[in-house]
């Protein structure tokens, strides 16, 4: 038989990847991951290049970004991919000033609203497991991960309450143990979930803003808010915490409450939601950023909540003088706690992000502690089995282990960074459960493991011995962030794809140790766009969707259809769809990895659906002139005025003359002709196009200072634009199809207001092929721009802090306005309009796709 080959599926670090994000939380309302941002009373320091190159000596990573095929069959850096969606936020620093977002959402509340009607586009689950999509090199049929949805940052659990707090998906609340569930805020000022805890107490709800998985499209967030009604209100608590990273919250029994976060461990009463939290813990370098992030605090179980142990690490990667481990024997008071120096097999590791679990009775500390000594990107488990922080401590579980226990992962113990958890059941001691990139299970304190959530089912017997998706129990979908225990010893668990649960008595099955797991993803709304565009289904002329996403592929929404579907796995990317027949649309992983369908992806699992057609390195490295230079996530696009013609952009200008859905590229023969240079160490990142002319914006982040620009042919020659436009991230270029002289630019990131060197402007407009340009940004909030689409007479801008447009009067005057309604507050990162311009599809990186209709 002919069994899949999985080479484009789920990624292990996914492109949700590294460092530290970004700028400031939400004050209105993560990425991969677009890879997004939010608020801080001290600079910000998302990306510096210190982190940057650390990290990606951590993973391997090189300049073609391709990483080791490990039987994973993950080709990606995911450093890239972080290090790119940051850029489009800090561009040209790595830095953003305090208040950024807060004061950006200030001036999109003076703008005026006009109600809009907005519905959403992908309101049924993404189904990884349906037959007819099986495409034997490009899907992820057969993994096992069945149902998903986007990437959980917190899971807490109040009897049959379950709350999932999303990446930048705000929170949900399932009143049947996660069978069902409702979205709880999407309009509130943040829907960056960074930790949730019930105080048992009062059963009120904690809620922590800022994903601290440290992905490049992770959004920050604005401090902690209580809910006494289940999540349906919330209260600050507190003042707001701008720039906010929150790991956990918990309790210590006694009236206090204790929170995690990357100022340091704060410190309050949990029934007073006026007064201020009181720094417990920050040792780290007032003048330097985030030297005192906490990556988690516990309180020890049997000492009346008088001990309390707590993990700094200086940018939840990386070292810093202040990473280590700290203690407090009076109840965590400020000035009370101490560095503890870890005996045992701990003794001179530099904790980089870490997590801690206590047994019930406080006897035993288990920790997961990302090594932060030597640019060190794994993890281990160790055991303190006096309870000590201090130790001593054991390995009980790291690569060597790990691998031995039926891991499918080839680096089972990398990204510890981003994978991370360590948890103790509190019914049984010696029963612990660890979050890698998978779920480990131990039944004996660490003395063995299995493999209880592989990383997906195609290296297992069941799946190789021919029994493919029928033969394999479900498994969970990779890339592990959350755990919590609820009654009757069920357990939640928290990933890339979603939100599963297992029931914490079942013991491992030797032959099948995958088996037993709940999908719970039936009614979860939290998919992280890239990318998606409209086109017609063939079958019954109704609209149908193709969108990238963060780990969870390309996705296709059909007219009527129950479920979601994803053709093609791994990353999804920038889609291209011919608006008169859905069914034929290219798709991407990652690095210009372009996949051509022209039968809407269907395959029955022997005939390939895709063929590829990349002129990038990566992917067609025999291709004598390759492209060795595309971003992480590249563009593509097709002409404005032709549906058949279509511009690539890597390092260099790739134009298919005309081929449209004949377009193929192999070694010997390429329908691709590089028909521009950028130049070394560019990479594109936007296009637009119409007939022969060409704009391309491109950034250079290879040297000390960081550069932007725009390239054309308009006039008949390739040249660079001289205009004074800003060195930031070109994030969308936009032709008018009547006259391609006149196009439209946006930009990411602030202006010289929050990063030095930054400029002026979001919203450029030229009509002389980009000889000069006018700024058009007016009173639009100071917030990053990602996409710019022409409906009706307006121009449309979908940025971090909404979607305005404008229609420009006959003097060529914008006056903008806010496109108000239901559309939740996640960041927006695409716009596109149906092929008969009835309606606007909305991209956004956490709450999924959604539609306007015209008129506005």
């Amino acid at each position: 038989m002919n069994l899949p080959h999985p080479p484009l599926g789920v990624r292990a670090a996914a492109v949700a990847a590294c460092a530290l994000l970004l700028v400031a939380g939400r004050a209105d309302a993560a990425p991969p991951a677009r890879p997004h941002d939010h608020l801080s009373p001290g600079p910000i320091s998302p990306t510096s290049t210190t982190t940057v190159s650390a990290l990606t000596a951590t993973d391997g990573g090189d300049d073609d970004g391709g990483g080791d095929d490990g039987d994973d069959g993950d080709r990606d850096d995911p450093t890239a991919g972080f290090a790119q969606q940051a850029r489009m936020k800090t561009a040209p620093g790595d830095t953003v000033g305090p208040g950024a977002l807060t004061n950006a959402y200030a001036q999109a509340g003076k703008l005026p609203t006009v109600p809009t009607r907005w519905s959403e586009a992908t309101n049924v689950p993404l189904q990884q497991e349906d037959k007819e999509y099986a495409d034997p090199v490009s899907s992820n049929f057969g993994s096992g991960f069945g149902l998903v949805s986007g990437r959980v940052a917190a899971l807490a659990v109040d009897g049959n309450t379950v709350y999932e707090g999303a990446a930048d998906g705000g929170l949900w609340r399932s009143d049947d143990n996660g069978q069902h569930w409702k979205p709880l805020s999407d309009h509130q000022q943040t829907l960056a979930m960074g930790a949730l805890a019930v105080n048992p107490a009062d059963h009120s709800l904690w809620i922590g803003t800022g994903e601290p998985s440290n992905s490049g499209d992770s959004y920050t967030g604005l401090g902690v808010y209580r809910s006494t009604d289940q999540g349906r209100t919330w209260k600050q608590v507190g003042k707001r915490i701008d720039g906010s990273i929150v790991p956990r919250i918990t309790f210590d029994g006694q009236g206090h409450v204790y929170a995690a976060t990357n100022e340091g461990v704060l410190r309050r009463a949990a029934d007073d939601t006026t007064a201020d939290w009181t720094v417990a813990l920050a040792p780290g370098a007032p003048d330097t950023t985030w030297s005192s992030a906490a990556t988690d605090v516990a309180v020890r179980p049997g000492t009346g909540g008088r001990q309390v142990t707590a993990v700094i690490a200086r940018q939840f990667v990386g070292a810093g003088d202040a990473n280590g481990v700290y203690q407090s024997d009076d109840s965590g008071k400020p000035g009370t706690w101490h560095r503890v120096t870890p005996t045992g097999d701990l003794a001179g590791v530099t904790p980089g992000r870490s997590s801690l679990s206590y047994s019930a009775d406080g006897h035993e500390l288990f920790a997961l502690v990302g090594d932060a000594s030597g640019g060190s990107d794994q993890g281990a488990v160790y055991r303190s089995a006096t309870g000590d922080a201090a130790g001593p401590w054991t390995t009980v579980a790291d690569e060597d282990v790990l691998k031995a226990s039926g891991a499918q992962n080839s680096d089972p113990a990398g990204a510890a960074w981003y994978n991370q958890y360590v948890a103790v059941d509190p019914a049984d001691p010696d029963h612990v459960y660890a979050g890698f990139s998978e779920v480990f299970e131990s039944w004996d304190a660490g003395k063995t493991w299995a493999t209880i959530g592989p990383y997906w089912n195609y290296g297992l017997k069941c799946y190789t011995d021919g029994l493919i998706a029928g033969g394999c129990p479900m498994t969970t979908h990779a890339d592990q962030h959350a755990i919590a225990f609820g009654p009757g010893h069920r357990v939640y668990f928290g990933n890339d794809g979603g939100v599963y649960e297992r029931s914490a008595t079942l013991r491992p099955d030797p032959v099948l140790p995958s088996e037993g797991w709940r999908n719970l993803n039936q009614d979860l709304r939290t998919l992280q766009y890239y990318d998606a565009a409209y086109g017609t289904d063939p079958a019954t002329g109704a609209l149908s969707t193709w969108g990238g996403t963060q780990d969870n592929g390309n996705v296709l929404s059909l007219p009527g259809a129950r479920e979601l579907y994803q053709p093609s796995g791994g990353d999804g990317g920038f889609v291209l769809i011919d608006p008169r027949n859905a069914d034929r649309a290219v798709n991407e992983y990652v690095d210009l990895d372009m996949v051509l369908t022209t039968n809407g992806g269907r395959s029955d699992g022997t005939t390939p659906s895709f063929t590829n057609i990349s002129p990038a390195c990566d992917w067609n490295a025999d291709l004598k002139g390759c492209d060795p230079g595309p971003e992480f996530i590249a563009p593509y696009t097709s002409d404005v005025s032709d549906v058949n013609h279509w511009v690539a952009g890597g390092r260099y200008i790739w134009d298919n003359s005309g081929h449209g859905w004949n377009t193929r590229c192999t070694a010997t023969s390429c329908d691709w002709t590089a028909v521009h240079d950028t130049g070394e160490d560019h990479s594109v990142t936007a296009l637009g196009v119409n007939g022969s002319v060409t704009y391309a914006g491109w950034e250079d982040w290879s040297g000390d200072q960081y550069a932007s620009g725009i390239d054309t042919n308009a006039g008949g020659t390739w040249h660079r634009l001289t205009a004074p436009l800003p060195n930031r991230y070109v994030t969308s270029l936009t032709v008018d199809p009547h006259d391609a002289r006149h196009v439209w630019a946006t930009y990411g990131g602030f202006t010289r207001s929050y990063v030095s060197g930054a400029g002026e402007g979001h919203v450029f407009e030229s009509n002389d092929g980009g000889t000069t340009w006018t700024d058009r940004t007016g009173d639009l909030p100071d917030a990053p721009a990602g996409a710019l689409a022409l409906w009706h007479g307006h121009v449309v801008v979908g940025t971090d802090v909404g979607v305005f447009a404008a229609a420009p009067t006959a003097s060529g005057s914008y006056t903008w306005y806010r496109l108000g309604g239901a559309l939740p507050h996640a960041g927006i990162v695409s716009l596109d309009v149906s092929p008969d311009g009835g309606r606007l599809l909305v991209g956004t990186h956490g709450r999924g796709l959604w539609s306007a209709t015209a008129p506005l």
